[in-house]
């Protein structure tokens, strides 16, 4: 079983969507954030599963995925838009990084679509502690799974939920702007230990791509 199957399993697992928040009912096939799709960069070649491990395994971490009108596009053309604000700056910065797109995970803290006009905001499924603690407990697994040297969250809204899952970014539980950090100094974090310290990642915290 790909890894990527396995992460798919899992998020059939999770139950009790909250108010505003409905399940996935099938998967893009092209290039995609997880877990609107498989989280791989499949534009250009067939990318089958996550490398693992290694200097270079980059895991991107997300708010939420989409709304039920965006996904619903996505699906009818194979793939995300990767000319939009968010895929076009994230390549960008990964090109100027030096860092192969190919070699990452692009993943989600929250499942399910918003039932919504829009697709950024406050997450409806936040407002549900177990909820929540479902959704963080299976990025925990795709961490242990992937075991990536770098994750990157774009955003205000990953870092306190990340720092739920490590003992080395507490500073990080208080924040909702990346101001915040860039205030302390704490937008990087080297060594960071996950999994009961089994992964040992750096973490970026960025501004998010879309801005």
């Amino acid at each position: 079983m790909r890894i990527i199957d396995k992460f798919h399993a899992k998020l059939k697992l999770i139950d009790g969507y909250p108010d505003g928040v409905v399940p996935l009912y099938e998967c893009i096939a092209g290039t995609s954030f997880f877990p609107g799709g498989d989280g791989l960069w499949k534009h250009g070649h067939v990318n089958e599963d996550l490398k693992i491990g290694g200097v270079m395994g980059v895991m991107i971490v997300g708010h939420n995925f989409d709304n039920i009108s965006g996904f619903k596009k996505s699906l009818s053309m194979g793939t995300e838009p990767i000319t939009c604000p968010t895929w076009r700056n994230i390549r960008r910065l990964l090109s100027d990084s030096g860092i192969n797109i190919e070699d990452c995970f692009f993943t989600n803290v929250y499942v399910g679509l918003m039932d919504s006009e829009s697709n950024v905001g406050v997450f409806p499924g936040s407002k549900s502690e177990v909820f929540k603690q479902q959704c963080i407990k299976l990025l925990e697994y795709q961490i242990s799974e992937q075991r990536p040297s770098i994750i990157l969250t774009p955003g205000g809204f990953v870092p306190p939920l990340i720092a739920r899952l490590s003992i080395d970014l507490q500073e990080w539980l208080t924040v909702d702007k990346i101001s915040q950090l860039d205030s302390i100094n704490k937008q990087f974090i080297t060594g960071a230990r996950f999994c009961g310290g089994d992964v040992i990642s750096n973490i970026i915290a960025l501004t998010h791509p879309s801005q």
